[in-house]
């Protein structure tokens, strides 16, 4: 199996870029390689999460996945992302909001 590619939102994209720098840039590079490399792996990680509340408004879409980066200063960061066949699209990369756990299922 090869890696898939990765998808950016404009937004996502640019939270990555700014991050790059610091240690939790490379965190996220880690996941988001991880998520290139296994998809399936990723979502039997027991802290990921179906995102609910965004398959609803987007309608008839590929399951949405949220995956914890625990972020040096002991904070969580979020990578949200769907598979659409040999590419990952990656939605949203920022810090865990307080409505995630209600988004996602458990």
């Amino acid at each position: 199996m090869t890696a898939r590619l990765l998808d950016f939102a404009p937004a996502a994209w640019q939270a990555y870029q700014r991050l790059r720098a610091d240690e939790i840039g490379s965190r996220l590079k880690q996941a988001l390689g991880q998520l290139a490399d296994d998809p399936a792996l990723v979502r039997a990680d027991p802290r990921a999460r179906r995102c609910l509340v965004i398959e609803k408004h987007l309608r008839q879409t590929p399951q949405v996945w949220g995956v914890p980066v625990d972020a040096p200063d002991g904070g969580h960061w979020l990578v949200v992302w769907r598979e659409m066949g040999p590419v990952i699209e990656i939605g949203y990369i920022g810090p865990v909001r307080s409505t995630h756990e209600a988004a996602t299922e458990d």
